[in-house]
């Protein structure tokens, strides 16, 4: 199995995109994400056949009850899955351990034989082991891009 951990904010959540949403009046519950950002990812698990794991905060509503909350994460997942990346799992949330001590107890759980982490910060410092050579940085300012596609599919091979 391959795996992509993936962050929202600054990853498909973009500046580009909160100004869209915001000049469109869009609600935050129907929100779009950045479509190049969308784009790549969906080519990278079409070609990589990884699954998606979500890494990021926003998986800790994904039992809100609610109901503002839930509507949310449906338009995420949502539309996770129209661009060919539908979110299969999350991370665990554990106290007092940064994303690489969450993204690693994932990866003791699920075996996988390549991983790639997509993120816009650098808060992995639990787990080093997990990270090296697996991260994906990207910068806030635009999400995923063709480069950092490229060194996606590089990682998952």
């Amino acid at each position: 199995m391959k795996a992509i951990f993936l962050d929202i904010d600054g990853v498909i959540a973009t500046p580009t995109s909160v100004r869209l949403n915001y000049l469109l009046h869009r609600r935050v519950d129907t929100q779009w994400y950045d479509a190049v950002a969308l784009s790549y990812l969906g080519r990278l698990v079409a070609q990589t056949k990884a699954v998606v794991v979500l890494s990021s905060t926003w998986r800790q509503d994904l039992e809100s009850e609610d109901p503002f909350m839930r509507a949310i994460m449906t338009n995420l997942t949502d539309q996770l899955a129209q661009a060919g990346a539908p979110m299969a799992d999350c991370t665990p949330q554990l106290p007092s351990i940064d994303r690489s001590g969450e993204v690693g107890a994932w990866l003791d759980a699920h075996p996988c034989e390549a991983w790639a982490i997509i993120d816009d910060l650098a808060r992995f410092e639990d787990r080093p082991e997990v990270v090296e050579g697996h991260l994906v940085l990207v910068e806030d300012s635009e999400g995923i891009r063709y480069r950092h596609y490229r060194q996606a599919l590089d990682i998952l091979g």
